[in-house]
Order: structure tokens, then sequence, then C-alpha cells
């Protein structure tokens, strides 16, 4: 066997928030506090070196991962006890939706208890970081595809409007990557899973802490191949499961498996070292017969790169918020306070506490999209042997993904959302004129799409000669 310099190493940390702490992740629910654990929230670590360069994939049980400041605090601290470059470090979310508010919800209870988590997250993070680095050990990789139909585009034309709601006839991409990486005896060492939907399943009823379906996802793979599995989220802006909003966690279990099972499939079959089938001898019976075996043929590829670019965007432009807006939401928010303490039904606690939500979510697309007439993204490319992974911070279509992977040159290419920052929606030009939620809520002009998949392609590109 030729000598390998490619070196692994995985960790995992918890970072279950505690009970009572704020859940406010849907304008449709009536509960402000977290009220119970269904799956716990991990952040698992993969750390990966060819001897030339060295990266960190970090990914965890949150609806985003950390932005501007916060992130470049996680950076810092994960470069203080690593020693790996800033650039090289990649965060991402698995986006569920029933994970604890990271930031001040719409409304006060359980907000106190926001921050004194987020802060005790940095520690645990880079803690993880420098135990995978320390469990760094040789290692051979390689990536292959599988498929599983239970995505769906979630963008349903229902009478004169774009509603949120699975739609078959919609466009989805089935495709799940799989990247197994083992020891130099061939036992799985990790298995990393891309996959795009959004982790919907446990709706606004739902009042405990989980990690949807991505949480079940892992522990399939991992039950199945004694490996520990990262789940990667796709280009999800546009998709959802077939079981979706459902709010049952039977449902969340049920496409978490159907999705594991697949990836474990294709994972069993990947060759990290890569062979042929020769005749090792004959025999004579009723003809002669070849019994076969497989020998290795080729090297494997053990490449780790990293190329991290800023790109501008153009923004779809206007003015900031005026006071009649400010106004209005601070009158929501009063009414919303006024109809808890009165102890109004629940459906009139529902309606006051929607339109605080859609309010909020105005004054954020109104900030976002003031900022000026562009906005510089990070563009994260990572090699990992025949692999590359590209990972931006917003929601994109799942389009752009699809269009991405057709014309990357690797032969398996991860496009991910939710990377190293967030900053909304990023619907593909066809989608502007038919509205919907997407658009409603999206910072970015309708040509931001064409020039994220051009500008990754390039950035993919890169990853070959650098």
């Amino acid at each position: 066997m030729a000598e390998q310099n490619l070196r692994v190493g995985v960790s995992r940390c918890d970072i279950t928030p505690p009970l009572g702490i704020a859940h406010g992740n849907w304008s449709a629910q009536v509960h402000e506090r977290a009220e119970g654990i269904d799956l716990p929230l991990w952040c698992t670590v993969l750390a990966a070196s060819d001897g030339h360069e060295e990266i960190l994939l970090v990914e965890w049980d949150l609806l985003y991962p950390p932005k501007g400041e916060e992130l470049a605090l996680y950076r810092k601290r994960i470069g203080e006890m690593t020693g790996v470059p800033p650039s090289h470090i990649r965060m991402s979310s698995s986006h569920t939706h029933s994970g604890p508010s990271q930031s001040q919800p719409w409304f006060d209870a359980g907000a106190e208890m926001v921050k004194p988590y987020n802060d005790s997250l940095v520690d645990k993070v880079a803690g993880a970081c420098w135990a995978a680095r320390r469990a760094l050990q040789p290692a051979l990789v390689a990536g292959a595809k599988g498929s599983c139909p239970v995505n769906v585009c979630r963008r349903k034309p229902w009478k004169d409007r774009m509603i949120l709601g699975p739609n078959p006839d919609g466009y989805s991409d089935h495709e799940v990557g799989v990247v197994r990486i083992d020891d130099l005896k061939g036992h799985p060492l990790a298995v990393i899973v891309h996959f795009s939907a959004h982790p919907t399943i446990l709706a606004w009823e739902n009042r405990l802490i989980s990690t949807d379906y991505p949480g079940t996802l892992r522990r399939t793979v991992e039950s199945m191949l004694n490996s520990p599995c990262l789940f990667l989220q796709g280009s999800t802006g546009n998709q959802c499961t077939i079981c979706d909003y459902s709010g049952r966690t039977e449902d969340a279990r049920w496409i978490g498996r159907q999705i594991g099972i697949e990836a474990a499939r294709v994972a069993g079959l990947i060759e990290t070292w890569p062979t042929k089938l020769a005749i090792r001898e004959t025999a004579e019976s009723s003809w002669t017969m070849g019994r076969v075996e497989r020998v290795p043929e080729g090297t494997p590829d053990g490449t780790v790169r990293c190329v991290s670019r800023t790109v501008p965007l153009p923004l779809w432009t206007r003015g900031p918020a005026t006071e009649a807006e400010l106004a209005r939401l601070a009158e929501l928010r009063q009414r919303l306070a006024d109809v808890r303490a009165s102890g109004a039904p629940e459906e009139e606690v529902r309606a006051a506490n929607r339109e605080v939500r859609r309010a909020s979510l105005e004054m954020w697309i109104v900030e976002e999209r003031s900022r000026g007439t562009s906005v510089d993204l990070e563009f994260q490319a990572m090699r990992l042997g025949n692999t590359a992974l590209l990972g931006i911070p917003c929601e994109p279509f799942n389009q752009l993904g699809a269009e991405i992977k057709r014309r990357s040159p690797f032969p398996l290419t991860l496009f991910s959302g939710y990377t190293n920052g967030f900053t909304g929606y990023m619907p593909n030009a066809e989608s502007y004129p038919e509205g919907g939620y997407e658009v409603w809520v999206t910072p970015y002009a309708p040509e931001a799409a064409g020039i994220t998949v051009e500008k990754g392609l390039e950035i993919i590109s890169e990853l070959q000669d650098h």
C-alpha cells in the first residue's frame, strides 16, 4: 500500500439547551418556552489534513450557524486552540426549526436564557474542534451518490397565491451525497451525508427541543456503520419533506430513517481504496470456472484543500424602515403582551403572535434590503479527496445546487446553504414572478442566483489547481 498523507479525526459534543429557553421559530405557535427534549442537539466536528492544508468542518443542530462578529469569535477561539486559520474553518447548521431561539425573539419569556446559552457554546465547540484535531489518524476517503425521494418542492400554487406545502409537480433534486472516511484497514472512521430538505416536520404545535429528521438520519447511519455521521444540509430554500408540518415525531423518525438507510447503503458500497475484479484461479466444473477477488487499482485521492472568496451579490434595495412601520411593530408587540396577559383563547393568542412575527420579519427584510446595492458573502469551498464541498451563508433554492453539481468538475459535489452565517433566502430568478414566502423575505435581487452559480463554479475549480 502506498504511503497516505491524509489524516482525519472526529469529535462530538452535546449542545442541548436548558428547558425553559425561548423556543420561537414559528409564527403560528402559541407557546414561548421549550417544555421538553425530544432528541438532544449535537455538534459534530471533522478535522482533516493532507500535510499541506488542514480544515475543520463543524456542523450543529441549530437553525442557523453563527454569523458576523459571532462567527469571527468562534473562528478566533477555535484557531487559538487548534492553529487552523479562520478561512479553513467551516460552520454549518442542520437548520432544525425545533431548536432554541438564537437571538432575541418577539416575546420575552425564555429570552433571558438565550445569551447565556449562546455564550456557553463557544468553548464547547472549540473544545470539540481541539479534540477532533487530536484524534487525527491516517485515513482514506471517497464519495458517491444515492437517491431518496422523501423531499419535495414546497412552493404550492393555491387559489390566488403561492403557499408553503408539498408540491410533487415542482422541482426536487433527490440526491443523497455520501462521503466515507476509513482507517487504513478499511474500517469506517466517519460518514458525511448531504441532503436537501427543510427540517420542519415538527411544526408550530411542537414544544420540544429536537433535531427533527437529521438526528434520526445520523443515528441510522451510525447504527449500521458503527462510525460517527455528519449531516450537511443542502440547497433547501424551496424544499420540504413529504411529511412536512405534521407535528408528529414518528414522521420525523421515518423520514430520517429513509435517508439514513439510503446513505448507509451507498456508504457500504464505497471503496476508499479503488479496486478491480481479477480472476485469482480457475477450476474445471461443468465448464471452466473463474474464482475472482478484488485487487488494488490506482491510488486513493487524499487531497485536502480550502478556498474562501468574498463575492458581492446585488440586493433588492429599498429605503430604511419608516417611523410608521416601526410604530406599527411596537403597537403589535404591545397588543400581543396584552392578549397574553388577559388569558385570551388560544386562537386569539395565535393570531396576535402571527401578526407580530410577520411584522418582525418585514422589519428584518427592510434592514437587509436597505444596506446598499450589494452585500458581500463568503463562498467557502473545501476539497476532501474526490469530493468538493461548497458552502454559502443563505437559503438557496434547490435548482442552484443542482446546476452547480451538474457542472462541477468533481465526481461528487456537496453544495450547502446555512454555512458561515445567514442572510436569507436566495430564489432562482424564475421564481420571482410567482411570488410566495421566499420571494417576500429575500433580500436579493433576481440576478443574484445566477451570479452565485457562476462564482461558485469558479471557486470550486480553484480546488483543482490550488
